[in-house]
């Protein structure tokens, strides 16, 4: 059964002695379309965020007290902090936005197939820490908007099945939203889940280029990954630095008034990002909604071994997958548009 279990891993990860072979290594003409070059833009952004974060930290008091009145100051006060807070603040909106039209197109197109499995895996998983970086940092304001923001999804997240309760006293460290739980967010959002992101893009990357790129039916050309392909992903860093900039200028930070545990705002609601969760669970009876969630969260991490299956009887799995594809990608944007208009 070991040495099954070592073949197999060997197959998906063929580790190989020299780095260098791995810069040098062509890949497939078909990267050179924007489509198939999307998967270095998260990355991009995570640079963006963490910087941004990182400069931010010198100001930021992580208690109920300093935490809105640092927040405030960072916005109004500091020099250039307004512009430093936008673009952190687009930036994780895009980072979570790209990272989903990556997964897309790595779906619709069948890229997780043999011996992709574990790329496919490893990139959901990044997927949903960047979900939980994202919720950490929404939290860490403390005005009304961020603070009910977050009761509003760890309630959620204490309603799952079996480890519900023990998630949501994980995180609040206790039953109420407190200052323990402010401080608990804080260092997930800084410390814990940037290292934890930051050695699952480490090794996305080194499977990526162990295994190579995913074979697009029609593409037979390659280029050189240095310099072709390292100049192209530079100049859609440069495209995207532009873009959030103006974003940011177009869109600066705001804050509301701060938190208070005894008054629920009318506009309370989770971020856009857990929307479409939030009104599934709100229209669905409770346990019902929760099951489906952890049901869609299994079958998200799994589906490439289920393409396999399923490919072996005979099925015609890219049909499927549009299919598939096209109706997550709607129940999403329904169910979000839902939430937001109501």
């Amino acid at each position: 059964m070991v040495a099954r279990i070592r073949e197999w891993a060997s197959e998906r990860v063929p580790l190989r002695l020299s780095l260098i072979d791995y810069i040098q290594e062509p890949v497939p003409d078909h990267m050179n379309k924007f489509w198939y070059a999307m998967g270095a833009t998260p990355l991009i952004l995570f640079l963006l965020l963490a910087t941004t974060g990182i400069l931010m930290t010198f100001y930021y008091v992580p208690t109920p007290e300093g935490a809105y009145e640092s927040v405030r100051n960072i916005t109004y006060g500091v020099y250039l902090g307004w512009f430093i807070r936008g673009v952190h603040k687009i930036s994780v909106n895009l980072m979570i936005f790209t990272l989903l039209l990556h997964m897309i197109r790595v779906f619709v197109t069948r890229g997780y197939r043999r011996p992709g499995e574990f790329k496919w895996l490893i990139g959901a998983v990044i997927f949903l820490t960047t979900l939980a970086l994202a919720f950490t940092g929404y939290s860490l304001p403390y005005d009304q908007v961020s603070y009910w923001g977050s009761v509003v999804v760890t309630n959620m997240m204490g309603q799952l099945p079996v480890i519900g309760k023990s998630l949501l006293l994980l995180l609040r460290g206790g039953e109420e939203v407190t200052e323990v739980t402010l401080l608990r967010l804080y260092d997930m959002h800084t410390k814990l889940l940037p290292l934890v992101i930051l050695g699952l893009i480490a090794a996305h990357i080194l499977i990526v280029r162990i295994v190579g790129f995913a074979k697009v039916e029609g593409s037979g050309g390659e280029h050189p990954f240095y310099p072709d392909h390292v100049f192209k992903t530079a100049a859609i860093a440069i495209g995207l630095l532009i873009i959030v900039v103006n974003l940011a200028a177009i869109f600066p930070p705001m804050i509301g008034q701060p938190a208070n545990p005894q008054e629920v705002p009318n506009n309370v609601a989770p971020p856009w990002y857990f929307a479409a969760i939030y009104k599934w669970i709100t229209i669905v009876p409770r346990e019902a909604g929760l099951f489906g969630v952890l049901l869609f969260f299994a079958l998200f991490l799994i589906y490439p071994f289920l393409d396999s299956l399923f490919t072996e009887r005979g099925a015609r799995m890219g049909r499927v997958n549009i299919v598939v594809g096209t109706g997550a990608v709607a129940a999403f944007a329904g169910l979000t548009l839902l939430q937001v208009m109501g």
